[in-house]
């Protein structure tokens, strides 16, 4: 049976008598155990789940010695042996917790930032780049170990000692070179951000009439002729018209526009509409008459005049005819 030996440091001047309330420890070891279960479901799912066993505690703080280990029955056991996985399970539970470590440092350079642009490179490792500008390349499995929701909330309840007095910082480390450690001030860093599934998004153009107007960085009101909602506009022409009273607006007014809608499920689970004007293409202005071809009265009279000229004429040549 494959193992690999992992150590959590507990510390803090509560801690100083080597003891920790068994209430906030079990909580902490379970999480971390379903984060490396979870994280082997995601990177080999045909894996035999392994274990996360507790070996011994060091005098210190407080030291938690861990084992990781592949499998856990004899006849597994007795394969491994046969076939020589025992090499490749190792080098598993090594990528398992390098993963961890590498989630563990992305989760804190991301707190409060963006991720602007993700780039797949040639080795297959992704490099990120943050809003800010930062750079980091990291193995594809960690990214997606970061999107993956159960575990950042495995990551999160396993470091849920840090919001107890007297503990101040959890170390995680294999060996000198593989470590990391988590402080108090950082807990926030592993809170869950809010969650949305997006459904669709469609653009069409469409006629709507204005119900409200928003002048200072505010949603405008609409309707389409059956529904009624609200809108960003993100024409910024427009805006600047309507800024310097280039556009006046009365109550029957109607935008010709492009309209995005995007539809999405929120974390609650409930449906969402989200409307944004992306061009404003024609302003109609409400209660205008309309317009009728209507003739002259004056060009009228002028061809009559040239009709019944024309008319007598031709009368009095054929009266010359006749005589």
């Amino acid at each position: 049976m494959a193992k690999y030996n992992l150590s959590v440091h507990y510390d803090g001047e509560g801690l100083q008598e080597n003891r920790i309330p068994v209430a906030d420890l079990a909580p902490s070891l379970i999480a971390l155990s379903d984060t490396f279960q979870q994280i082997q479901k995601l990177v080999n799912p045909n894996e035999q789940t392994l274990s996360l066993d507790i070996v011994a505690s060091e005098k210190g703080s407080f030291i938690i010695d861990l084992v990781l280990a592949s499998g856990s029955d004899l006849i597994s056991k007795a394969i491994d042996l046969l076939n020589n996985n025992n090499s490749v399970a190792i080098a598993n539970l090594a990528a398992y917790v390098d993963i961890i470590f590498r989630l563990i440092n992305l989760i804190k350079k991301s707190f409060k930032h963006k991720i602007k642009k993700k780039q797949e490179l040639q080795n297959g490792n992704i490099k990120i780049t943050f809003d800010d500008g930062t750079k980091i390349t990291i193995p594809e499995e960690t990214l997606d170990a970061y999107q993956n929701v159960n575990i950042r909330k495995s990551i999160q309840k396993s470091i849920s000692p840090l919001t107890k007095d007297g503990i101040e910082r959890i170390n995680f480390y294999h060996n000198k070179n593989q470590q990391i450690t988590i402080a108090k001030n950082e807990y926030s860093c592993f809170d869950i951000p809010e969650l949305e599934q997006e459904l669709g998004t469609v653009e069409t153009t469409k006629y709507l009439q204005i119900e409200n107007i928003a002048f200072e960085h505010g949603k405008w009101k609409f309707s389409d002729g059956s529904n009624h909602f609200f809108a960003n506009i993100e024409d910024k022409n427009f805006l600047s018209e309507v800024k310097k009273n280039q556009q006046l607006f009365g109550s029957t007014d109607t935008l010709k526009v492009n309209l995005r809608t995007k539809q999405y499920i929120d974390k609650s689970g409930n449906l969402k509409t989200e409307n944004t004007i992306v061009k404003v293409l024609e302003h109609n202005i409400g209660g205008q008459q309309l317009k009728f071809d209507i003739m002259d009265t004056s060009s009228v009279k002028i061809q009559n005049k040239i009709e019944n000229k024309s008319i007598n004429k031709n009368l009095k040549s054929n009266n010359k005819d006749n005589n």
